[in-house]
């Protein structure tokens, strides 16, 4: 970043903060996110503009709250446990998302997965980078005799709708619960993207049965993660749900959201967070 960008971003923020100090009646509430310091896009930042706290990537002394929050497939927690060795860190305990790690766990959770074995399945498969957020998901045809070994491969879900769109339900767990739930409507070009052209807000029961919220519920506990989003999938072969994602650094509400219903996630996910950093975890 250009030094002149540097110094009006750093202005910037010395003047937000100075007015959260004087809003909060002379405190400033100090919120630790690290090793990553969370975009302005990201849905923590919007939660801590919103609840007037500084929010920073140095671990500085006593913060009032501490989010593990590291934008990769493998990461470590492991500088925060050794600086806030008795605090609550949220987030602390999910270090793996890979796409393996998601299959395993959902095994678990739900008892069946979307994974297929390239080698041995007949037809047409989806062929996706082990990483996190890569996006690069492609239709491939199985038997393949050379599998990438960085690359998961899974069963083909129909998500569309009937206007023909493509339809993947955006699902923010905070604390094991959903709060609310999204739909982000992509074209057939953008299907493995997670560019979508619109989307809508909704209450999670609206969207799935009693058994599917317990389902995603223990499968956030078995994940071991307290802040995150999913993105699950229903499969109108076998109506059944499939969460092909976990993102534990959330950007939201959803761009093309309208602004009414983005201020009521925002108010929604603010609040649910903030109980969060209230509880035991």
């Amino acid at each position: 970043m250009p030094f002149f960008e540097v110094i009006a971003k750093d202005i910037s923020c010395l003047v937000r903060e100075g007015i959260f100090f004087i809003q909060n009646g002379g405190k400033l509430p100090v919120w630790v996110a690290a090793p990553t310091y969370p975009s302005k896009k990201t849905t923590l930042s919007k939660i801590a503009r919103m609840n007037k706290a500084r929010l920073t990537n140095k671990l500085v002394a006593n913060p009032d709250v501490i989010v593990y929050f590291e934008n990769a497939t493998y990461g470590s927690a492991s500088a925060l446990r050794r600086k806030y060795p008795k605090a609550k860190i949220i987030n602390v305990n999910c270090p793996d998302i890979s796409k393996e790690r998601v299959h395993v766990v959902h095994l678990e959770a739900l008892g069946y997965s979307m994974n297929l074995n390239p080698k041995t399945y007949i037809g047409v498969a989806v062929e996706k980078s082990d990483e996190n957020a890569v996006h690069d998901g492609q239709e491939v045809v199985c038997p393949v005799a050379y599998p990438k070994t960085d690359a998961v491969y899974q069963k083909v879900l129909d998500n569309t709708n009937e206007a023909g769109e493509y339809v993947d339900i955006r699902v923010p767990v905070i604390a094991g619960k959903i709060p609310l739930v999204y739909l982000k409507f992509k074209t057939l070009k953008n299907r493995f993207t997670n560019k979508a052209h619109r989307a809508t807000l909704h209450k999670p029961e609206d969207l799935f049965s009693e058994e599917e919220i317990s389902q995603i519920e223990k499968y956030a506990a078995a994940m071991k993660v307290d802040f995150c989003e999913f993105d699950v999938l229903r499969h109108n072969g076998n109506k059944k749900i499939y969460i092909i994602d976990v993102n534990k650094t959330p950007y939201g509400p959803p761009e093309p959201l309208n602004q009414k219903d983005k201020a009521i996630a925002l108010k929604k996910l603010s609040d649910a967070f903030m109980q969060l950093i209230n509880s035991k975890l």
